[in-house]
């Protein structure tokens, strides 16, 4: 019997392994088609890494493969991308490539010099970090503008390393040296990068030199480095008015770039230079109005919705500065719903007694719109116009209105902000309608809510109201769990205006809550059952109040508070402003590279405000500034003009 020939191992990277080692020998290809093979094979590896696949097995022949072509600048840049994305799993493999690297960043051409740097600083190994030292300082030395915009970022990336190395190296005194003499842009733009994330922006915007240096030179900048210089300016806080005067005259052309990025921050350093000057203040607001109509009339969706999110905010502050522009934010066909809805609410913010009625008709138009969350976002902007305006007659029949529409998601929501609305003017409760809607013909379970707290709220003016109830409390059980606490109330409060006729609902509620699964439910019915058993009248008191004089209601959970908006403003032209949240509650400090917090140690101020951050991410009961359970820390400013 002959013996079995040994198989060939199958796969990608067995026939890549091959492929490359066939590649280390020149063979009777020419030097041309070699080093067309090569990159061929390179990008294979390249597409499979991409794709999640373990290439690391190749380290070996990459690097072969490559040397023997040390003068062809792709295969260098493929090389180098294969070797930062597997140092980390393969330390031992990425020691072999120290000395190529270091023998790179000595080469003659700039771009070799520079790929070869930005690979070493990538490593990301700290084991290795002593053989990265040596090339980074010189080449924040090299004669080549390329080479030193890499050096300077390379220090950044050791610093997130190995802070102490950066300083004890004397790096950060070298590139501040850097951002104050050198030539290039780009340079004293990554320099700048770099100590903006290392020092705190307050302090390195403390020298004024280095500020106005930067200043002069601003047409130089890319329009993100632009930003930097702007973020720096904003930080700044000027001797006298005159200075600040000197500072808007020389961004004054920033205002009409084409960058909404560039556009946004020069608006902040406007708005935080003349803070404590009223009068400017206020001719600022009214000079940056017309740039955000500018970039509010652009087709890029995305870009309208962040310029909207810091009209917003400005609206919120100071709403009379858009009160005449309010046909600016009528939404158009193509707009998408985002943008729709975020137009709405900046409308609901700047009406008044003047436009009021055109907004509300245009609204109403919005209402009958095909996409019923367009259609409820209409109607809530409505309601909630009319809870700002004092003027409420022609707003409430408005609504009234919409109640007759027939469309179940307008109906609904119309209930919903009927509700608010009698909270805010419970005389209205006296003259209120409902006509021929009935709790359980609203499928919505919020809009069910809403129209069960009206009729018990209001029941001893509503014809029927207990009538209306009694088929909820008959299947009490199966209804959700706000439809329920708001049934129970409803029905006490009704028990006490209307004792005959309520008697049945309060305790066929009573009996059903007593057994309910849902502990909230549980927990209201037995306190209703012991406070009736024990004392009817300190039970009305505490369940109903005083009827006769029903307390309105100034403020919503879910309306920002004036320290929330000033604690968006210190961070205009970040995500805090889409958010409407502080950064501190949506971002967390983490190490460079890292993917867990909890995996390394920060020492000192950083360390107990990392600590601190990272208990605010899970803590949700602390991170709603709607719920107002936690206080704003931020530096108070007046916010009207």
């Amino acid at each position: 019997m002959s013996a079995k020939r040994p198989t060939k191992p199958r796969g990608e990277l067995a026939e890549l392994s091959a492929q490359l080692q066939g590649l280390c020998m020149t063979g009777k290809r020419s030097n041309v088609e070699l080093r067309q093979a090569k990159k061929e094979a390179f990008k294979k590896v390249i597409n499979y890494m991409t794709l999640g696949m373990d290439m690391s097995g190749l380290f070996p022949m990459m690097t072969s493969c490559a040397n023997l072509s040390p003068d062809d600048i792709v295969l260098k840049k493929m090389l180098y991308l294969y070797i930062t994305h597997y140092a980390a799993s393969t330390p031992d493999l990425a020691l072999l490539t120290i000395n190529q690297l270091h023998k790179d960043c000595h080469d003659q051409d700039p771009t070799v010099r520079g790929l070869a740097l930005r690979s070493l600083c990538s490593l990301r190994i700290s084991n290795l970090l002593e053989y990265v030292v040596s090339p980074v300082t010189a080449g924040l030395d090299d004669r080549h503008p390329y080479v030193r915009r890499t050096a300077v970022m390379g220090v950044l990336k050791i610093w997130h390393m190995n802070a102490e190395v950066v300083e004890s190296q004397g790096m950060l005194q070298h590139v501040q040296t850097l951002l104050a003499q050198d030539s290039d842009p780009q340079v004293v733009a990554n320099c700048l990068t770099l100590l903006m994330q290392v020092q705190r922006v307050k302090r390195l915007a403390s020298n004024k030199a280095l500020m106005y240096s930067l200043i002069n030179r601003m047409k130089e900048f890319s329009d993100w480095s632009q930003c930097q210089v702007l973020e720096m300016t904003a930080h700044y806080t000027p001797a006298n008015e005159a200075e600040v005067y000197d500072l808007l005259n020389a961004l004054e052309d920033r205002l009409g770039v084409n960058n909404s990025a560039v556009v946004l921050g020069a608006i902040k350093v406007f708005l935080y230079l003349t803070l404590n000057m009223t009068m400017t203040h206020q001719q600022v607001l009214e000079r940056v109005k017309e740039q955000l109509k500018s970039l509010i009339a652009r087709d890029e969706p995305a870009i309208v919705y962040a310029v909207l999110c810091h009209a917003r905010l400005l609206a919120g502050r100071a709403p009379v500065i858009f009160e005449g522009d309010y046909m600016a934010f009528y939404c158009r066909s193509h707009d998408p719903w985002y943008v729709k809805q975020i137009k709405m609410e900046i409308l609901t913010l700047i009406a008044s007694a003047t436009n009021v009625y055109d907004i509300v008709s245009e609204l109403t138009e919005y209402a009958r719109d095909i996409n019923a969350d367009i259609a409820r976002q209409a109607v809530k902007a409505v309601g909630r116009i009319a809870l700002l305006v004092s003027d409420v007659n022609g707003i409430v029949e408005r609504l009234l209105l919409f109640l007759e529409s027939g469309y179940d998601h307008i109906v609904a929501e119309t209930l919903v902000q009927l509700k608010d609305l009698l909270r805010r003017y419970p005389d209205l409760g006296q003259v209120f309608s409902m006509g021929d809607i009935r709790p359980s013909g609203i499928l919505d379970p919020e809009a069910r809510a809403a129209l069960v707290w009206i009729l018990g709220q209001f029941g001893q003016h509503i014809q029927g109201a207990p009538y209306l109830l009694q088929p909820l409390a008959d299947v009490f059980g199966t209804e959700p769990c706000n439809v329920k606490l708001a049934l129970l109330t409803a029905a006490a409060k009704l028990f006490f205006a209307r004792p005959a006729e309520s008697r049945k609902l309060l305790g066929t509620c009573l009996a059903g809550g007593l057994n309910d699964p849902e502990q909230d439910v549980h927990d209201r019915s037995l306190l209703y059952y012991r406070l009736l058993r024990q004392d009817v009248h300190a039970a009305k008191s505490v369940i109903a109040g005083d009827a006769n004089a029903p307390q309105a209601l100034a403020f919503f959970s879910d309306e920002l508070s004036p320290e929330a908006q000033q604690a968006i403003f210190e961070e205009f032209n970040t995500l805090s402003v889409v958010y409407q949240q502080p950064a501190s509650l949506f971002v967390q400090s983490a190490q460079y590279h890292s993917h867990h917090a909890e995996d390394y140690e920060v020492s000192g101020d950083a360390g107990k405000d990392a600590v601190v951050t990272a208990n605010l991410m899970h803590q949700p009961c602390l991170c709603r500034w709607r719920q107002r359970r936690r206080r704003c820390r931020g530096k108070q400013r007046c916010s009207r003009w």
